[in-house]
């Protein structure tokens, strides 16, 4: 039996369907969402493809909310992936909202483990796409942070986590400022070289 497959349109956008025909004497149909995003309708023979696709249009928030489930999921998977590689110099080919994602969820953990042992507050922390600054700190005491930092070492992105948090202190890069940054990262000096090698800055 050929396969029947093509693209669902939602309001927000089409994703693939396919449809598995039961050779039982199936009376009703359905369809579930699957790891990869496509929508697997199992119906009986005599149902129309028109009446599979309009029901699964009628159910869109349960599309919805199943697509998003899988790219929390994924994300939590890619961040998994990153902490077993060298992600030194390397671009991982994932979308930008899954490092978003990833990076919101560790940044956030980062920074509130550092601020403890800094001993500041921080009010607000930002998942930005900067390209050319990996983090800054405001007067506000709002932290912001690249998520590219999900694509370079562990140990460099705690630096620059580090490197923010002391500015809570130092709104500046005096003496006092990189003394501090110093007894919470003695090796900062190193990594901060291997952070202008990957390009970006630090604010």
């Amino acid at each position: 039996m050929p396969v029947e497959a093509g693209m669902l349109r939602l309001e927000r956008r089409e994703i693939p369907y396919e449809v598995k025909r039961s050779a039982k004497r199936r009376r009703s149909f359905g369809f579930v969402v699957n790891e990869a995003g496509v929508v697997v309708f199992t119906a009986p023979r005599w149902v129309r493809l028109e009446q599979m696709l309009e029901f699964a249009q009628r159910r869109e928030s349960f599309i919805e909310k199943r697509l998003k489930e899988l790219g929390y999921k994924k994300a939590v998977e890619a961040e998994k992936e990153l902490r077993k590689q060298d992600m030194e110099g390397r671009y991982c080919e994932l979308p930008v909202e899954w490092f978003r994602t990833a990076g919101r969820r560790t940044m956030n953990r980062e920074v509130t483990h550092w601020a403890a042992k800094v001993g500041v507050t921080v009010a607000k922390v930002r998942i930005t796409s900067g390209k050319t600054v990996w983090g800054s700190c405001n007067s506000n005491g709002e932290i912001n942070l690249s998520w590219r930092l999900m694509l370079v070492p562990a140990e460099l992105r705690e630096y620059v986590v580090i490197h923010e948090l002391c500015h809570r202190v130092h709104m500046n890069h005096g003496v006092r400022f990189w003394r501090l940054v110093e007894k919470h990262c003695p090796d900062y000096e190193e990594k901060r070289k291997r952070l202008n090698k990957l390009g970006g800055e630090i604010g």
